[in-house]
């Protein structure tokens, strides 16, 4: 009796989250398609007024509802609905595009790939000053992207505002597992990130980089021609 109580009682549980979550998708789907198109100081009347609900709906859990729907997003068997998703929550995410399974995504509408790029499992695309991946990009597994970050300098523990901290990837780079890459860094087209590197500042194009910080340690032959059709796992 008991364990048939407590197995309907998680069920109830995971039933209300995902009604929860359908009833203020609408909401945040207009959300994301408003901040895409504009900042907050030159948005229209109209766009604030679709923004408006699920702008309070954010505040109340202080900007973590976000995190926690996407967070189950990723865990949904199938990269075709998760893709659909992310885009009609703001992401501009061109054919072909493959998010594997716990993609994190902060401010989604600041993301942009290009056709035939790959996102490997447990990736982290912080995306709160822009990410722009270009064409047939790979990130491997556990690979994290930050565009934001705190100033060890500052007095208050702040982050510093008057510079750029967007994150550009151009076509065909291959950024290896556990690849920590940092605000401000431009990867050049074909450039390698190896494994376990942390991406301090610009890398050049077709440049095999690797270690911490990562350093240049070989090229990569120019004439690379692969394009993924982004085929992947069923259930996955």
């Amino acid at each position: 009796m008991l364990i048939s109580i407590l197995l309907i009682t998680l069920i109830a549980i995971v039933l209300v989250k995902w009604i929860i979550i359908g009833i203020i998708f609408p909401f945040q789907c207009a959300y994301g398609q408003v901040r895409r198109r504009w900042t907050r100081d030159t948005m229209p009347l109209y766009a604030k007024l679709l923004a408006g609900p699920y702008w309070l709906w954010e505040r109340i859990f202080r900007d973590g509802w976000s995190r926690f729907m996407l967070y189950n997003v990723g865990l949904i068997p199938s990269c075709h609905i998760r893709r659909a998703i992310y885009k009609a929550l703001g992401a501009q995410v061109d054919k072909n595009v493959v998010f594997h399974f716990r993609t994190e995504i902060r401010t989604i509408y600041n993301l942009k790939v290009g056709k035939g790029t790959i996102i490997g499992d447990n990736a982290l695309l912080d995306a709160r000053n822009k990410i722009t991946m270009g064409e047939n990009v790979n990130l491997s597994s556990n690979v994290s992207i930050y565009t934001e970050q705190h100033d060890h300098r500052d007095p208050y523990f702040g982050c510093n505002g008057d510079i750029n901290k967007s994150v550009n990837i151009a076509d065909r780079v291959w950024i290896g597992s556990n690849v920590i890459v940092l605000p401000g860094v431009k990867i050049g087209e074909g450039a390698v990130c190896c494994a376990g590197s942390v991406i301090t500042k610009d890398v050049e194009p077709y440049a095999v980089v690797a270690g911490i910080p990562a350093k240049k340690v070989n090229e990569r032959p120019r004439n690379l021609q692969y394009e993924f059709d982004g085929t992947s796992c069923r259930l996955y």
